[in-house]
């Protein structure tokens, strides 16, 4: 008997019988009765539920035992329009027979952390979930909930499906651009849509941008404490940590109804609503002064006192707001992010206290204040206790440092009280180092080309005397690697290098402390005692860089024999046993920096490129825009005949089908401009036969030789090469070693704007080649500047692709116009390539003729739709172009489409000229033929 799991999103409906039927025979391991194939390519299996109806299945394995997982049925045979395998072409005639698991290879097996086995449906975000009966409880709650749990809880997920039981606008948000990019990728795998829903996936500053893009840069940690080491001496404050969390968390960011607090009332301020004593805050207040005096003259801005300042731009738009890792946020973020409910009811808050890294002043008790007068009601407020990421020896680890700083500073609040318990199934192991001759030398040999081995300090300015032991360029603070896991996490010097600091927290613990099964609440004695707050980024960040491994941590210190080595039972004398030494090949560690590159650890991934995958600098120079305008200017003089400029410029015309320039080559008399259609193969012989092929071997040598973002002749990197071909095995294999998606070629297009352009030229690339690597080129998203508001958009989003295609097909399509015609893009001119494209790249009916024309209506500059977002500018009745005010942003730079189209150099008044010889000649062309009419008619009359 096999456990046969049901994807909670299925309906059988008027087949219920025929589903139940086929499920049990499944279930028993009756394949020949269920008739189940596999589908040949994909990890993919079939059964048959009757003549017309197929039922698609998976299977996978949890603690050695087989799992079913039933994804969809396809109903009418209708492989193509499967969410599942969107786009696919399957032929039952080549469908392989599968009679027992036995046959089934090792590959098409999903792992499976946790399946319960009280349910018999599942969710499925990038993975199968199985919830346990507290998160399935949580599920069914009504709003609002505050969802509490530890790193690997679940939070995330849990949301996410929450989400989808919901209908009309909502907004998710994070402080983390990374967090809120990879919920919307999890949300959308597996190509889910849901018409009910208009889901906006923000970080916290994407959202104020959404208010008004402020001017200036947000002021950060990191220009906080350059600037404070300048004022350190002379304002007597040591810690630039401490002192950003009061001017954040108190000053500028508790009270909701002023941008920061005067000083009568911050000197007033009890002694739980600050971090500072009484006789300290004068000082802070002075530097406080300091700092606003900083922000004016120096381009920066304070995002809480923006955020104060923003309020009159927000209105109630949201339907239900989620918002992830609510503790790092302050009061006044929180307020002005549930200004925007409709209902101000409709919220869940999910995150956890014993992560704050960020400087702010959270806890669950002050955020309870902002709703409640009372305590939240019971049902409203849930912990997660289940932990489903880390070992059982770094759960374990964790454990011991929340009783810890249970024992020594008292609870925080009720809803900080709590342990976790680990489902997985890995025991791991924590293990001393001692920092001396032979052993540490050995550690970073086998550590320092692996992946899967991360070093982590403390702060920023504890690198250098790491680097100096350690080579791997996987080196973090704290700060950095929030949000990240490593299978094994090198802590170095955290307590040697703060001994005075971890010896106040062990103060008065004792392991009898340490042997309770739960957290006891109690607060601390003395209210006056600041010591939590003095030592809270010290035991939390200890917290954190231990819930960073997923399965070893090893700890490597200057000295032994520290009270919390023994309080954490971490033995200083046991060898570690899993430290092997591992290489990662070249390709797992352009997979990693691309996975970094992606949440802006751009030292990292610098490292990783110049000391693992170092590489030559081609000695071609590639085709800028700058080279491009030199050589089209000495290719187009009609004095001089340069041939070499000639020819350059014509391939890199055909390359972008500029007919303008191959019209402007031809009357110059260059022969090949003439007929430049039959000159296409020749292009692709000469510089892309690899790419043509669609052979990866051939690209490797290049690839490793130059590195995988190179650019070639033509500044093409190889993903727009391999998208200009077609070639979906290359794309899959750049993009699987870290090809980075969003690069831009010389006229500012990316490998996705230069496949719609090939497929909008090319019916054969639009039917059979498009489909296939639309969906691997996609970015998480594309945000905009209309009229001094952010707009993020999806990649799923039909606005997304429209925003794409015109951007690679407008300038074509206006080169084309005759003289007579209006400048502008017309439905027509897009759909006969649109009816073209696959299932997977536009739904059947997002092609027809009046939805596009609703979808240009609704965006364009003067539409009075409420969801308009400005895309299109109307020149005419049924004319449209992409609204030359529009800004996209692009490496972190605001570009506006009229510099995108300009870059190309086909300018309107260039198009108008162009046009205008070409209306010439048609014209005279005309005369020539009606004359020759008239001559044909009066013949006849005689």
């Amino acid at each position: 008997m096999f456990s046969v799991l049901i994807y909670n999103d299925i309906k059988p409906g008027k087949i219920r019988k025929l589903f139940d039927k086929t499920v049990e025979q499944l279930s028993r391991g009756d394949f020949a009765s269920a008739e189940v194939k596999k589908m040949t390519g994909t990890g993919y299996y079939r059964a048959r539920l009757d003549y017309e109806n197929r039922l698609l299945f998976k299977f996978g394995r949890h603690k050695g035992q087989t799992c079913l997982m039933i994804m969809e049925i396809i109903f009418n045979h209708a492989y193509d329009k499967s969410r599942f395998l969107r786009g696919s072409k399957a032929d039952e005639a080549k469908m392989v027979p599968v009679k027992d698991t036995r046959e089934i290879p090792d590959g098409d097996f999903m792992p499976l952390t946790y399946v319960n086995p009280k349910y018999r449906h599942f969710h499925l975000l990038d993975k199968v979930l199985s919830f346990d009966d507290h998160q399935d409880e949580i599920l069914s709650l009504p709003l609002p909930q505050i969802i509490i749990g530890s790193a690997g809880s679940g939070k995330t997920a849990l949301t996410l499906e929450k989400i989808k039981s919901l209908s009309g606008r909502v907004l998710y948000i994070t402080l983390s651009p990374f967090l809120a990019e990879n919920s919307a990728r999890l949300f959308y795998s597996y190509n889910y849509e849901n018409d009910k829903l208009e889901i906006d996936f923000l970080s916290y500053r994407e959202f104020i941008e959404t208010l008004k893009i402020p001017k200036g840069k947000e002021m950060d940690f990191r220009t906080f404490e350059a600037w404070f080491s300048k004022h350190r001496q002379a304002s007597k404050l040591k810690d630039a940590h401490k002192t950003f969390e009061e001017f954040r968390g108190v000053i500028t960011g508790y009270d909701v109804t002023k941008e920061y607090l005067p000083l009568e009332e911050y000197l007033s301020l009890g002694v739980k609503q600050s971090i500072f004593l009484a006789n300290e805050r004068n000082a802070v207040y002075n530097l406080f002064e300091k700092y606003l005096d900083y922000l004016k003259g120096n381009g920066h801005y304070d995002i809480n006192i923006l955020s104060h300042q923003w309020q009159p731009y927000c209105t109630p738009i949201y339907d239900f707001i989620v918002v992830d890792e609510v503790q790092d946020f302050t009061n006044i973020q929180l307020h002005i992010i549930l200004k925007s409910l409709k209902s101000p009811a409709n919220f869940i808050l999910c995150g956890d206290s014993n992560q704050i890294v960020h400087p702010n002043f959270f806890s669950w008790s002050h955020l309870k204040s902002m709703f409640y007068h009372s305590d939240m009601k019971e049902n409203e407020m849930k912990i997660l206790h289940a932990n489903y990421r880390n070992s059982q020896t770094i759960s374990d680890l964790a454990n011991r440092l929340l009783k810890i700083k249970n024992a020594r500073f008292g609870s925080i609040d009720k809803e900080s009280n709590y342990l976790v318990n680990t489902v997985a199934e890995a025991k791991g192991e924590a293990v001393f180092i001692d920092n001396k001759g032979n052993t540490i030398a050995e550690v970073e040999r086998k550590t320092r080309r692996s992946v899967k081995y991360a070093v982590l300090v403390l702060r920023n300015e504890d690198k250098p005397k790491a680097r100096e032991l350690f080579q791997t360029p996987l080196l973090f603070s704290v700060q950095e690697l929030k949000g990240l896991e490593y299978e094994n996490v090198i802590l170095y010097n955290f307590i040697s290098g703060n001994t005075s600091e971890y010896n106040a927290i062990c103060d008065g613990v004792t392991p009898g402390d340490l042997s309770v099964e739960e957290l006891a609440y109690a607060r601390a004695k003395d209210k006056t005692d600041k010591s939590l707050d003095a030592y809270k980024f010290y035991i939390n960040s200890l917290y954190v860089a231990v819930t960073r491994a997923v399965k070893n941590i090893y700890i490597v210190e200057q000295a032994k024999g520290h009270k919390l080595l023994r309080l954490l039972e971490v033995a200083e004398e046991t060898p570690p046993k899993d430290l092997r030494e591992e290489i990662s090949s070249a390709d797992d560690w352009k997979q990693e920096a691309r996975r970094l590159e992606m949440q802006g650890k751009t030292e990292q991934v610098e490292a990783i490129r110049k000391g693992i995958l170092a590489t030559e600098k081609p000695n071609w120079e590639p085709m800028t825009i700058e080279l491009y305008r030199k050589a089209r200017k000495e290719a187009l003089d009609p004095d001089n005949f340069n041939k070499k400029a000639k020819d350059r410029l014509f391939d890199f015309a055909l390359l972008h089908n500029q007919t303008v320039i191959m019209n402007q080559l031809a009357g110059l008399n260059y022969k090949r401009a003439e007929r430049y259609e039959s000159e296409r193969p020749s292009l692709f012989r000469k510089y892309y036969q690899s790419y043509r092929v669609d052979n990866v071997k051939m690209i490797i040598p290049l690839l490793n030789k130059y590195g995988i973002n190179y650019r070639d002749a033509h500044n093409f990197t190889p993903l727009h090469a391999a998208a200009f071909a077609g070639a979906t095995l290359i794309v899959k294999a750049l993009l699987g070693n870290g090809a980075n998606p969003d690069l831009q070629d010389t006229f500012r297009r990316t490998p996705l704007q230069i496949a719609l352009e090939q497929a909008f030229v090319s019916t054969d690339y639009a039917k059979n080649k498009l489909g296939k690597i639309y969906s691997l080129l996609l970015s998480e998203s594309m945000k905009i500047e209309a009229d001094g508001h952010l707009i993020k958009i999806d990649a799923h989003k039909v606005e997304y692709l429209l925003i794409n295609l015109f951007i690679a097909v407008q300038q074509v399509i206006l080169q084309k116009k005759s003289y007579y015609e209006e400048m502008g893009v017309k439905v027509d001119d897009l759909l006969g390539s649109i009816q073209h494209f696959s299932g997977a790249v536009v739904p059947s009916h997002r092609k027809k003729r009046e939805y596009l024309l609703s979808l240009l209506a609704k965006h364009e500059v003067d539409s009075n739709n409420p969801y308009n977002k400005k895309l299109f500018k109307r020149v005419s009745r049924g004319y449209y172009l992409l609204n030359p005010a529009l800004s996209i942003l692009i490496d972190g730079q605001w570009v506006s489409v009229a510099e995108i189209f300009g870059s190309t150099d086909l300018a309107d008044d260039e198009i108008r000229q162009n046009a205008l010889q070409i209306a010439e000649k048609e014209a005279r062309e005309y005369h020539k033929k009606l004359e020759k009419e008239m001559k044909r008619r009066e013949k006849w009359k005689w």
